[in-house]
């Protein structure tokens, strides 16, 4: 039986994710695995490679902030208040337009934040600044590998 609660966005759930600060909102424990959500501080510069997920759809509803989606051959300018539903299957991608966009981002089914988790840190008191350049074949490499646990494919 499902159990009602409520969460805001904490120092107990906020990790640092690729760069961005994402809280973990409602975990696949809190929904018996229906979903997940999460909210997002998304950064210039610190986007994700094109990717597909092959267990999850994703939803971003945007809170501020300005981010282009790319879904296949579709180009989504989100602007707050957008809602962009990414069905899985579906390569995609997004660059942030602005310094700072905050989403939020609900997965189902749940599973994908094990993957957040295990690609985060600590949030640290300062966040790191953008890359310079692309990532390392070895930071790359990484990432590929742990996303293949999860049923992400990056390309």
């Amino acid at each position: 039986m499902d159990t009602p609660f409520f969460r805001r966005a904490s120092g107990d759930n906020t990790i640092l994710f690729l760069g961005n600060k994402v809280s973990v909102l409602v975990s696949g424990e809190d929904t018996a695995g229906r979903y997940a959500t999460f909210l997002t501080e998304e950064r210039k510069g610190f986007e994700p490679p094109p990717h597909t997920h092959m267990r999850e759809d994703e939803t971003f509803y945007i809170l501020e902030g300005q981010i282009t989606y790319y879904l296949d051959d579709t180009v989504i300018h989100a602007t707050p208040g957008t809602y962009v539903y990414a069905p899985k299957g579906i390569r995609h991608t997004f660059k942030v337009d602005t310094e700072t966009a905050k989403v939020l981002l609900t997965v189902y089914p749940s599973g994908f934040e094990q993957f957040v988790h295990e690609l985060s840190e600590p949030l640290p008191d300062q966040l790191p600044p953008a890359p310079d350049g692309p990532p390392s074949p070895e930071e790359i490499q990484k990432l590929t590998s742990i996303a293949a646990k999860y049923g992400i494919v990056m390309k």
